[in-house]
């Protein structure tokens, strides 16, 4: 949240009035200070605008946590980790690990894991056992990081799954451990052939497994993540962009800049988040375009990308979001709502 100028402090001749001033007098003058003091500590309307939406968008986030949809209810998962302080994204998190759909689970144990929630270890502890080998690594990866007693190295055999989202799925959860011997895996599973996939899903997960690495400490693949943007594949581009959002690489905020004026309209939301993780609102014009757009995943990414960008035209555009007739647009404007919610009120 932008820093803004202390108002608070009294001027020298209110101070010296107050010394010379008779104590009755004083504290006449108190109420209308404290008043002073109110307003100037009060929020932005923006802020306010957005704290009065935040039930809507938890009642959203419960709502899409029930769809027909598992991948929505698997984002509702993920959007409720803003709500961790309410304690609202424990029942989110149990509800995840009993779901009939393997991308529901991983994102609840992921979800587990990430928020170190430790009381329920032993709730996904029984997802050691999952067919889904992505769910396996992500129950592994909750207990991990959930300080129990735990061997990660069969994680290492699910490297070799002929399965890319396998892979990919993998090597985020190792990039997220911080364990050394996590670095060594992912480093074997970069020369690992894969012969199943295809060329746009193959070039998805050497990103993946270069982020991985990156965010183990070693900075030696970001050079394989800077040459995604130049991928034949819009796909990489926009996810290539966006890790660099994720991971501050400022070597390459010009470059990216440069995309804002580059369709295709996904690419440029992309190029516009990744900016303002770096520190520059200049995409916003481009994300409120794109909240507009008639194709419902745009907007949708549009929504997500609002939530990097504080101010008044956001709080607009996400509470209109917020009355998409699209559930997935209505999720991600909850999300966005959250997230700035969370951060503003640190």
């Amino acid at each position: 949240m932008p820093k803004h100028t202390n108002t608070n402090a009294p001027s020298p001749i209110a101070a010296g009035l107050r010394c010379a001033w008779m104590v009755v007098l004083a504290v006449t003058l108190q109420p209308s200070i404290t008043r002073a003091q109110a307003v100037s500590n009060a929020p932005p309307p923006w802020l306010q605008k957005l704290t009065t939406a935040q039930p809507r968008a938890i009642d959203q986030v419960l709502t899409s946590s029930r769809s027909d949809n598992p991948f929505l209810r698997a984002n509702a998962i993920e959007a409720a980790h803003s709500l961790r302080e309410t304690g609202q994204v424990v029942p989110l998190a149990q509800l995840g690990l009993d779901d009939a759909h393997e991308a529901v689970r991983f994102a609840a144990a992921v979800t587990i894991g990430k928020l170190k929630l430790t009381k329920m270890a032993p709730a996904v502890s029984r997802l050691r056992a999952d067919p889904s080998d992505s769910v396996q690594a992500a129950a592994l990866f909750a207990l991990y990081r959930c300080g129990q007693d735990v061997d990660i190295s069969p994680i290492a055999a699910m490297l070799a799954s002929p399965q890319p989202a396998t892979r990919g799925n993998v090597a985020m959860l190792l990039g997220e451990m911080g364990e050394h011997d996590a670095k060594l895996m992912l480093e074997d599973l970069a020369r690992t052939p894969m012969p199943r996939a295809g060329a746009v899903q193959e070039a998805l997960v050497r990103v993946q497994i270069a982020e991985a690495i990156v965010k183990l400490g070693d900075d030696s693949t970001l050079n394989a993540i800077r040459a995604g943007m130049y991928s034949p594949f819009d796909e990489v581009r926009v996810l290539s962009i966006t890790m660099l959002g994720r991971l501050g690489d400022q070597r390459m905020e010009a470059a990216v800049a440069q995309l804002l004026a580059q369709p295709p309209i996904e690419l440029q939301v992309a190029a516009a988040d990744c900016l303002s993780r770096l520190g520059r609102p200049d995409g916003l014009p481009v994300v409120l375009h794109a909240s507009e757009s008639e194709i419902p995943t745009v907007r949708a990414q549009a929504a997500i990308a609002l939530g990097g960008f504080p101010g008044a035209k956001t709080a607009a555009a996400l509470l209109s979001l917020l009355d998409d007739p699209e559930e997935q647009v209505r999720l991600s404007a909850a999300a966005a709502i959250l997230r700035l919610n969370t951060k503003a009120h640190r």
